[in-house]
């Protein structure tokens, strides 16, 4: 059994990994999951929207899922629990044509599941 979720509440500085200090609270909220549930493995995906270089983009979204799981390393989450990926503008979940679009297809996934 799996929980998975999107946080819409991580936010990153334009065109970059840095996590914006608004985007704390949520992480810290998946931080505090997981000291609850110490028998749970954690996997961060990252997604970009559709503008800008293809490649580019894969990259971002790797550097903004291993922010996330820096970020919660910091916060006393085992390394060896979670894991981060980025795919890119892949599995877009909204329509990239529209601002709004594009700002929900920019997000972090995190699924918690028993190993």
């Amino acid at each position: 059994k799996a929980l998975t979720f999107a946080t819409q509440g991580v936010e990153f500085e334009t065109g970059s990994n840095v996590i914006r200090t608004s985007s704390y609270p949520s992480l810290d909220n998946v931080a505090s999951i997981m000291a609850k549930y110490p028998n749970y493995s954690l996997t961060i995906s990252g997604y970009t929207d559709s503008v800008g270089n293809d490649a580019n983009n894969l990259k971002l979204s790797e550097r903004r899922a291993k922010a996330c799981f820096d970020y919660l390393v910091g916060k006393g989450v085992s390394a060896s629990r979670m894991s981060s990926t980025g795919y890119g503008e892949a599995s877009p979940i909204a329509d990239n044509s529209t601002k709004e679009g594009r700002q929900r297809n920019r997000r972090v996934e995190f699924k918690i599941f028993l190993k």
